[in-house]
Protein backbone atom coordinates (compact mmCIF):
# COMPACT_ATOMS: atom_id res chain seq x y z
CA UNK A 1 0.00 0.00 0.00
CA UNK A 2 1.59 3.26 -1.19
CA UNK A 3 0.19 6.78 -0.83
CA UNK A 4 0.16 9.33 -3.65
CA UNK A 5 -1.25 12.80 -4.21
CA UNK A 6 -2.32 14.84 -7.23
CA UNK A 7 -3.42 18.39 -8.08
CA UNK A 8 -1.09 20.05 -5.56
CA UNK A 9 -2.23 17.71 -2.81
CA UNK A 10 -5.94 18.40 -3.21
CA UNK A 11 -6.54 14.78 -4.28
CA UNK A 12 -5.10 11.98 -2.16
CA UNK A 13 -4.92 8.31 -3.03
CA UNK A 14 -3.48 4.87 -2.34
CA UNK A 15 -1.90 2.34 -4.69
CA UNK A 16 -2.50 -1.39 -4.24
CA UNK A 17 -0.84 -4.29 -6.03
CA UNK A 18 1.69 -4.34 -8.85
CA UNK A 19 1.27 -4.43 -12.62
CA UNK A 20 -0.93 -2.72 -15.19
CA UNK A 21 -2.16 0.59 -13.73
CA UNK A 22 -5.90 1.13 -13.27
CA UNK A 23 -7.36 4.36 -11.92
CA UNK A 24 -10.12 3.61 -9.39
CA UNK A 25 -13.05 5.74 -8.17
CA UNK A 26 -14.97 4.64 -5.06
CA UNK A 27 -18.64 5.01 -4.15
CA UNK A 28 -20.59 7.78 -2.43
CA UNK A 29 -19.25 8.58 1.08
CA UNK A 30 -16.67 5.77 0.78
CA UNK A 31 -12.96 6.36 0.17
CA UNK A 32 -9.91 4.81 -1.47
CA UNK A 33 -9.80 1.97 1.07
CA UNK A 34 -12.87 0.57 -0.68
CA UNK A 35 -10.38 -1.09 -3.05
CA UNK A 36 -7.93 -2.48 -0.48
CA UNK A 37 -9.57 -5.94 -0.23
CA UNK A 38 -9.32 -6.34 -4.02
CA UNK A 39 -5.82 -4.85 -4.03
CA UNK A 40 -4.68 -7.46 -1.52
CA UNK A 41 -5.60 -10.35 -3.83
CA UNK A 42 -5.38 -8.98 -7.38
CA UNK A 43 -2.51 -10.11 -9.62
CA UNK A 44 -0.83 -8.23 -12.45
CA UNK A 45 -2.79 -5.03 -11.75
CA UNK A 46 -1.87 -1.91 -9.80
CA UNK A 47 -4.97 -0.12 -8.49
CA UNK A 48 -4.52 3.66 -8.19
CA UNK A 49 -7.46 4.41 -5.88
CA UNK A 50 -8.18 8.08 -5.25
CA UNK A 51 -10.30 9.68 -2.57
CA UNK A 52 -12.89 11.52 -4.65
CA UNK A 53 -13.25 15.25 -3.88
CA UNK A 54 -14.71 15.79 -0.42
CA UNK A 55 -14.13 12.17 0.58
CA UNK A 56 -11.41 10.49 2.63
CA UNK A 57 -8.37 12.77 2.72
CA UNK A 58 -9.13 14.77 -0.44
CA UNK A 59 -10.28 18.38 -0.42
CA UNK A 60 -13.79 19.24 -1.58
CA UNK A 61 -14.51 20.80 -4.94
CA UNK A 62 -14.08 24.58 -5.02
CA UNK A 63 -17.32 26.28 -3.99
CA UNK A 64 -17.70 27.92 -7.40
CA UNK A 65 -17.62 24.61 -9.27
CA UNK A 66 -20.83 23.26 -7.73
CA UNK A 67 -21.80 19.69 -6.90
CA UNK A 68 -23.76 18.31 -9.84
CA UNK A 69 -22.15 15.22 -11.36
CA UNK A 70 -21.25 17.07 -14.56
CA UNK A 71 -19.26 19.57 -12.52
CA UNK A 72 -17.01 16.82 -11.14
CA UNK A 73 -15.68 16.03 -14.61
CA UNK A 74 -13.25 18.97 -15.06
CA UNK A 75 -11.44 18.03 -11.82
CA UNK A 76 -11.19 14.40 -12.94
CA UNK A 77 -9.97 15.57 -16.35
CA UNK A 78 -7.22 17.65 -14.74
CA UNK A 79 -6.27 14.59 -12.72
CA UNK A 80 -5.85 12.59 -15.94
CA UNK A 81 -3.82 15.45 -17.45
CA UNK A 82 -1.40 15.33 -14.52
CA UNK A 83 -1.01 11.54 -14.60
CA UNK A 84 -0.41 11.75 -18.38
CA UNK A 85 -0.75 8.02 -19.02
CA UNK A 86 -1.00 7.12 -22.73
CA UNK A 87 -4.50 5.78 -22.05
CA UNK A 88 -6.59 5.06 -18.97
CA UNK A 89 -8.38 2.01 -17.67
CA UNK A 90 -10.98 3.10 -15.11
CA UNK A 91 -12.41 0.99 -12.29
CA UNK A 92 -15.38 2.48 -10.49
CA UNK A 93 -17.83 1.37 -7.84
CA UNK A 94 -21.32 2.91 -7.59
CA UNK A 95 -20.83 6.71 -7.81
CA UNK A 96 -17.29 6.02 -9.03
CA UNK A 97 -18.60 3.79 -11.80
CA UNK A 98 -21.05 6.48 -12.89
CA UNK A 99 -18.27 9.08 -12.96
CA UNK A 100 -16.05 6.72 -14.96
CA UNK A 101 -18.82 6.23 -17.54
CA UNK A 102 -19.48 9.96 -17.78
CA UNK A 103 -15.77 10.66 -18.18
CA UNK A 104 -15.52 8.05 -20.93
CA UNK A 105 -18.33 9.78 -22.81
CA UNK A 106 -16.28 12.99 -23.13
CA UNK A 107 -12.62 11.90 -22.96
CA UNK A 108 -11.08 9.84 -25.74
CA UNK A 109 -8.15 8.74 -23.56
CA UNK A 110 -10.29 6.19 -21.71
CA UNK A 111 -9.47 2.70 -22.95
CA UNK A 112 -11.71 0.59 -20.72
CA UNK A 113 -14.35 1.18 -18.07
CA UNK A 114 -14.92 -1.48 -15.42
CA UNK A 115 -18.02 -0.53 -13.43
CA UNK A 116 -19.15 -2.26 -10.25
CA UNK A 117 -22.89 -1.96 -9.64
CA UNK A 118 -23.39 1.22 -11.66
CA UNK A 119 -24.76 2.11 -15.08
CA UNK A 120 -25.55 5.80 -15.42
CA UNK A 121 -26.73 8.21 -12.73
CA UNK A 122 -30.12 8.51 -11.03
CA UNK A 123 -32.57 10.11 -13.45
CA UNK A 124 -35.43 12.51 -12.90
CA UNK A 125 -38.22 14.00 -14.97
CA UNK A 126 -38.52 17.63 -16.01
CA UNK A 127 -41.23 18.14 -13.38
CA UNK A 128 -39.12 16.39 -10.75
CA UNK A 129 -36.21 18.72 -11.45
CA UNK A 130 -38.41 21.78 -11.26
CA UNK A 131 -40.03 20.60 -8.01
CA UNK A 132 -36.59 20.10 -6.49
CA UNK A 133 -35.50 23.54 -7.71
CA UNK A 134 -38.55 25.02 -5.97
CA UNK A 135 -37.71 23.16 -2.76
CA UNK A 136 -34.10 24.34 -2.82
CA UNK A 137 -35.25 27.89 -3.47
CA UNK A 138 -37.78 27.81 -0.65
CA UNK A 139 -35.05 26.56 1.74
CA UNK A 140 -32.52 29.22 0.70
CA UNK A 141 -30.37 30.41 3.57
CA UNK A 142 -31.09 27.27 5.59
CA UNK A 143 -27.78 25.45 5.85
CA UNK A 144 -27.47 22.28 7.91
CA UNK A 145 -23.75 21.79 8.32
CA UNK A 146 -24.02 19.95 11.63
CA UNK A 147 -21.85 16.93 12.13
CA UNK A 148 -22.79 13.99 14.26
CA UNK A 149 -20.15 13.29 16.89
CA UNK A 150 -19.31 9.99 18.56
CA UNK A 151 -17.64 9.33 21.91
CA UNK A 152 -15.17 6.85 20.45
CA UNK A 153 -14.20 5.45 17.02
CA UNK A 154 -15.99 2.16 17.69
CA UNK A 155 -19.34 3.98 17.71
CA UNK A 156 -18.43 5.58 14.41
CA UNK A 157 -17.74 2.40 12.47
CA UNK A 158 -20.73 0.72 14.10
CA UNK A 159 -22.90 3.49 12.64
CA UNK A 160 -21.25 2.91 9.26
CA UNK A 161 -22.31 -0.75 9.40
CA UNK A 162 -25.98 0.32 9.55
CA UNK A 163 -25.96 2.77 6.63
CA UNK A 164 -28.08 2.66 3.49
CA UNK A 165 -25.86 -0.14 2.19
CA UNK A 166 -25.04 -2.31 5.24
CA UNK A 167 -21.43 -3.35 5.70
CA UNK A 168 -19.67 -6.08 7.64
CA UNK A 169 -17.65 -5.00 10.65
CA UNK A 170 -14.41 -5.60 8.73
CA UNK A 171 -15.45 -3.37 5.81
CA UNK A 172 -16.91 -0.65 8.05
CA UNK A 173 -13.70 -0.49 10.06
CA UNK A 174 -11.63 -0.31 6.88
CA UNK A 175 -13.57 2.61 5.39
CA UNK A 176 -13.87 4.45 8.70
CA UNK A 177 -10.12 4.26 9.30
CA UNK A 178 -9.46 6.64 6.40
CA UNK A 179 -12.56 8.80 6.55
CA UNK A 180 -12.73 10.05 10.16
CA UNK A 181 -11.59 13.01 12.22
CA UNK A 182 -11.55 13.96 15.86
CA UNK A 183 -11.77 17.28 17.73
CA UNK A 184 -12.77 18.48 21.18
CA UNK A 185 -16.40 17.50 20.46
CA UNK A 186 -15.60 13.89 19.59
CA UNK A 187 -15.08 11.59 16.60
CA UNK A 188 -16.81 12.32 13.29
CA UNK A 189 -17.09 11.28 9.63
CA UNK A 190 -14.87 13.74 7.79
CA UNK A 191 -16.59 13.90 4.38
CA UNK A 192 -17.55 17.31 3.00
CA UNK A 193 -21.04 18.09 4.33
CA UNK A 194 -22.05 19.57 0.98
CA UNK A 195 -22.17 16.02 -0.36
CA UNK A 196 -25.41 15.58 1.59
CA UNK A 197 -27.11 18.48 -0.16
CA UNK A 198 -29.73 17.83 -2.82
CA UNK A 199 -28.60 17.84 -6.43
CA UNK A 200 -29.70 21.06 -8.08
CA UNK A 201 -30.42 19.24 -11.32
CA UNK A 202 -30.49 15.64 -12.59
CA UNK A 203 -30.34 14.32 -16.12
CA UNK A 204 -33.51 12.85 -17.59
CA UNK A 205 -33.56 9.21 -18.66
CA UNK A 206 -33.33 10.15 -22.35
CA UNK A 207 -30.28 12.33 -21.63
CA UNK A 208 -28.60 9.52 -19.68
CA UNK A 209 -29.13 7.09 -22.55
CA UNK A 210 -27.73 9.62 -25.01
CA UNK A 211 -24.68 10.05 -22.77
CA UNK A 212 -24.13 6.28 -22.52
CA UNK A 213 -24.36 6.10 -26.30
CA UNK A 214 -21.32 8.38 -26.59
CA UNK A 215 -18.97 6.00 -24.78
CA UNK A 216 -16.53 4.72 -27.39
CA UNK A 217 -14.56 2.26 -25.26
CA UNK A 218 -15.58 -1.14 -23.90
CA UNK A 219 -17.65 -1.03 -20.71
CA UNK A 220 -17.51 -4.09 -18.44
CA UNK A 221 -20.36 -4.07 -15.93
CA UNK A 222 -20.56 -6.14 -12.74
CA UNK A 223 -24.04 -6.46 -11.23
CA UNK A 224 -24.33 -7.72 -7.64
CA UNK A 225 -27.51 -9.73 -7.48
CA UNK A 226 -28.60 -8.66 -3.98
CA UNK A 227 -28.01 -4.95 -4.57
CA UNK A 228 -30.67 -2.30 -5.35
CA UNK A 229 -29.43 -2.18 -8.94
CA UNK A 230 -30.58 -5.75 -9.52
CA UNK A 231 -34.12 -4.70 -8.57
CA UNK A 232 -34.46 -2.39 -11.59
CA UNK A 233 -33.25 -4.72 -14.34
CA UNK A 234 -35.76 -3.42 -16.91
CA UNK A 235 -34.18 0.01 -16.56
CA UNK A 236 -30.65 -1.40 -16.60
CA UNK A 237 -31.31 -3.51 -19.69
CA UNK A 238 -32.64 -0.44 -21.49
CA UNK A 239 -29.46 1.45 -20.64
CA UNK A 240 -27.24 -1.50 -21.56
CA UNK A 241 -28.68 -1.42 -25.07
CA UNK A 242 -27.44 2.17 -25.47
CA UNK A 243 -23.77 1.43 -24.80
CA UNK A 244 -22.00 0.59 -28.09
CA UNK A 245 -19.74 -2.07 -26.50
CA UNK A 246 -20.90 -3.48 -23.19
CA UNK A 247 -20.22 -6.76 -21.40
CA UNK A 248 -22.02 -7.64 -18.18
CA UNK A 249 -21.36 -10.18 -15.45
CA UNK A 250 -23.59 -11.05 -12.50
CA UNK A 251 -22.03 -11.83 -9.12
CA UNK A 252 -23.70 -13.01 -5.92
CA UNK A 253 -23.65 -10.58 -3.04
CA UNK A 254 -24.58 -7.05 -2.07
CA UNK A 255 -23.63 -3.53 -3.13
CA UNK A 256 -20.15 -3.69 -1.53
CA UNK A 257 -19.36 -7.25 -2.58
CA UNK A 258 -15.99 -6.14 -4.00
CA UNK A 259 -15.05 -5.52 -0.36
CA UNK A 260 -16.85 -8.40 1.31
CA UNK A 261 -15.77 -11.19 -1.08
CA UNK A 262 -13.09 -9.62 -3.27
CA UNK A 263 -11.52 -12.68 -4.92
CA UNK A 264 -14.17 -13.35 -7.63
CA UNK A 265 -14.32 -9.68 -8.60
CA UNK A 266 -10.52 -9.42 -8.64
CA UNK A 267 -10.25 -12.49 -10.92
CA UNK A 268 -12.85 -10.94 -13.25
CA UNK A 269 -10.98 -7.62 -13.40
CA UNK A 270 -7.77 -9.50 -14.20
CA UNK A 271 -9.50 -11.29 -17.08
CA UNK A 272 -11.00 -8.06 -18.42
CA UNK A 273 -7.56 -6.45 -18.56
CA UNK A 274 -6.03 -9.49 -20.15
Amino acid sequence: MRDFSLLDGRIQGVRFGRGRPVLAFHGFLDNAMSFKPMGDVIEGVEIWAIDLPGHGRSEGLPAGEGWTLMQWLPTLGRLLDELAWPSFDLLGHSLGGILAQMLASVDGRIGTVIALDALGPVADTDDGNLDRLQRIYDNRGIVDSRRRYYRNPDQLWQARMKGRFPLSERSARLLSWRGVGVNDQGWFHRYDRRLREESTWRLTESQIRALLGRIRCPVHLAIFESSPMSQVMDLIQGREACVPELYSQVFPGNHHEHMETPEPVARWVESVLG
